[in-house]
């Protein structure tokens, strides 16, 4: 029986990537990005959403993977933590599906070098990379 976590699965770089849901305040559309200057590679800028400012970073660059161009289905996922809110900018978002946490597993290759992943769900033909919010913010 699966228990009651529930994952955001987004795609970056043609692989899914999970997102414990409590994490998510919202999930909203490629917005006007205003640029600070003398900020990290990965830092896009910050947004006006309803009032607050937001900072938002490019998950992929992020990540150290290759950043993708803008499209159609990209979106910027709204987190929220004890530290603030961050906007990451994500290809797509695809679904909210629930898990276990006896379902995760560590992998063997990764021997915690990467600190941005957790774990990994496999789910059918298909892997997900759970993401570690906290290190992803971390300076």
């Amino acid at each position: 029986m699966k228990e009651n976590n529930q994952l955001v699965v987004f795609g970056l770089n043609n692989q899914h990537y999970g997102l414990q849901i409590e994490n998510v305040s919202e999930i909203i559309r490629i917005m006007e990005i205003t640029r600070v200057p003398n900020t990290q590679y990965y830092c896009k800028g910050i947004i006006n959403l309803r009032g607050a400012i937001v900072p938002v970073i490019s998950l992929s660059l992020r990540l150290g993977l290759e950043e993708n161009k803008l499209g159609r289905d990209s979106r910027i996922i709204v987190t929220e933590t004890i530290k603030g809110k961050l906007g990451l900018i994500v290809d797509s978002v695809y679904s909210v599906t629930r898990y276990s946490n006896d379902e995760v597993e560590k992998s063997e290759t990764m021997n915690g070098e990467d600190r941005f992943i957790k774990g990994i769900l496999k789910e059918e033909n298909d892997m997900i990379l759970l993401l570690n919010l906290k290190e992803v913010m971390e300076d």
